[in-house]
């Protein structure tokens, strides 16, 4: 597994991993509070408004998992979710033939209106990435599936890159759970630390200390500079990169 270690939090979603459509799964990887969410969003954007003379015939599906939330940790509510952002056209009815088929196969077994399994999303997927040049699917925070689930989730998702025809490309967030780093040690992995996000932290403890001081809200305004030096100091140690 290529490691990548000590990357600026903002420059992830422009780092020639993340964008090459040579690579087909990364993973960034990190402690609580060295910015994985936020990194998973910047790299969603990227996609969503990309640079003039970008190519423009990706599809993307993300999802953002909560372990404190019960449809945000299920594997196959994840897939399924995905499966409804690929399937979306620009066309109100134009449905896709994966879709069709599926359907039809369903209706027949008199199970049209029950949700897909894991498996008949996977194998969904896969179907949908022969009608797009490229797929990619961003998961944050991986570590927060269902821990007793989450293997067939990793299971699907490889499956998905390693048997669709067409590029399909994985951006995934997790902590540093040995589990997933196995489904996932033949590919790149970034991994973020703590201090990696330490210039926006203490750009932005000066900018609002300071701010708070001009408009008068600490100490009516009366600080001086060694204070206030003081102050960021104490905020900074406190805030431990997060």
């Amino acid at each position: 597994m290529e490691i990548i270690k000590g990357v600026d939090v903002a420059a992830v979603a422009g780092n020639p991993l993340v964008s090459t459509s040579l690579l087909r799964s990364l993973l960034t990887c990190a402690l609580a509070g060295a910015g994985k969410t936020y990194t998973t969003s910047r790299v969603i954007d990227s996609f969503k408004d990309p640079t003039p003379g970008a190519l423009t015939y990706e599809k993307l599906g993300y999802f953002y998992c909560d372990r404190a939330e019960e449809n945000r940790r299920d594997p196959e509510i994840i897939l399924n979710t995905l499966v409804q952002q690929f399937v979306q056209t620009s066309a109100e009815d134009d449905v896709l033939k994966p879709v069709v088929d599926i359907y039809e196969e369903r209706e027949q077994i008199g199970q049209k209106c029950s949700s897909l399994s894991l498996t008949e999303s996977r194998e969904l997927l896969i179907k949908l990435a022969t009608i797009y040049p490229r797929m990619t699917i961003c998961i944050d925070a991986l570590d927060e599936v269902d821990h007793e689930k989450r293997l067939r989730l990793l299971a699907a998702l490889r499956h998905v890159v390693k048997s669709s025809k067409n590029v399909v490309k994985i951006f995934a967030t997790t902590r540093m759970d040995p589990d997933i780093l196995r489904q996932f040690q033949e590919f790149p992995k970034i991994e973020l630390l703590p201090d990696d996000n330490i210039g926006d932290i203490n750009r932005f403890i000066e900018t609002s200390v300071q701010s708070i001081i001009d408009d008068g809200r600490l100490l009516d305004g009366s600080v001086d500079g060694n204070l206030r030096d003081e102050i960021c100091n104490v905020l900074r140690e406190r805030s431990r990169g997060m």
